[in-house]
Parts: structure tokens; C-alpha cells; sequence
């Protein structure tokens, strides 16, 4: 897939992985520019990729009834919950709903550190430190491997794999009853 034709001299916008979904193996890529502020109170990067479905349907019908109305997706985005950013706890689970788990697989690890080492077991009780750099070592070695940034290439059919040192100890499962 061609994101622009070769002659052109206009960049690539910058994008980055604002939400995630577990459950469904899925990861919203969000344009920076579109839908990222800087956050006052943090000096972090704060997304704003949720849909306020009432406002966009209130301004969709002002427009059907006054053609010269516009607006764009700025106008009815909300920010993206905790539970959704990319790297939360809940993995993009809604703490409001009813989670089910397969009966025998659960995810090897429960919690995170910011760099993604595990933090906490399957039965949710904080690694010792000998393990966490243990897992840590693994974690460099893997950086050293692929590098800092995380990077996407495109596969056959338009499949494309994510390579992100960060993530290399999430989605292990173990089996228990």
C-alpha cells in the first residue's frame, strides 16, 4: 500500500499507538496531529480518540438541515479513557464490564512498569527484584536486537508486525485451573 507518491515532497504525518484492545489483538494507530494534545497538568502526550456519538449525531443533523454548516472529527472527539491508552492495566477492557477469561489460560504477567517489565505474577503478587532483573536483562538484550524504536513492517498481504521491546512479555499465557 502506497502512503504517498514517490515525486511528492510532503511527509508522512507521525502516528502513534493511542488505544488497545486485548481481547480483540487489536491497537488503534491515531495521527498525532489529529487527535494527540500535550497534556498542561503532565507535560505528556494525551489522546483524544473517543467519539461523543450524541454530539457528532447533533452536528451531523445541523448540517443536513443548514448545508454550509461544517465541522470536523476536532469538533466531537472526547478523550480517550485510561483504560483504553495503549500500555494500561486493563488492556483495554472497560472496568465497568463483566470480563471472562478461558478456564485454563491466564496471562503470565498481571501488572507493568512503564518500560513494560512485568511487575506482578499470574495470581497478581509483586515480583521479587532478582526476577524482575532477570526479565529485565532479557528485555535489553532484546533492544539490543531490534533497537529502542519501535518500528512496523509490512508483511505479505498487507500484514504488518509490530517489533517493540516493551511488549515482549505481554499476551504470554499460562495454564492453570
Amino acid at each position: 500500500m502506497k502512503m504517498r507518491e514517490e515525486e511528492s515532497d510532503s511527509e508522512i504525518p507521525e502516528y502513534g499507538l493511542a488505544c488497545e484492545h486485548k481481547h480483540s489483538c487489536s491497537v488503534l494507530l491515531a495521527r498525532v496531529d489529529q487527535f494527540a494534545v500535550d497534556d498542561p497538568k503532565t507535560g505528556r502526550r494525551k489522546w483524544k480518540t473517543w467519539i461523543d456519538y450524541d454530539k457528532f449525531q447533533e452536528l451531523a443533523a445541523r448540517q443536513k438541515d443548514d448545508p454550509t454548516f461544517t465541522f470536523n472529527v476536532s469538533d466531537y472527539v472526547e478523550d480517550t479513557p485510561s483504560w483504553a491508552i495503549f500500555g494500561a492495566e486493563e488492556e483495554g477492557f472497560d472496568p465497568t464490564d463483566k470480563r471472562f477469561r478461558k478456564k485454563k489460560k491466564h496471562p503470565k504477567y498481571t501488572k507493568y512498569d512503564v518500560s513494560g517489565i512485568p511487575t506482578h505474577d499470574h495470581d497478581g503478587k509483586p515480583l521479587t527484584e532478582k526476577e524482575r532483573n532477570r526479565l529485565r536483562g532479557l528485555m535489553d538484550a532484546k533492544r539490543a536486537e531490534i533497537g529502542e524504536d519501535i518500528s512496523i513492517m509490512e508483511e505479505k498481504r498487507g500484514e504488518k508486525t509490530i517489533y517493540d521491546a516493551s511488549l515482549m512479555f505481554r499476551g504470554l499465557v499460562i495454564e492453570k485451573e
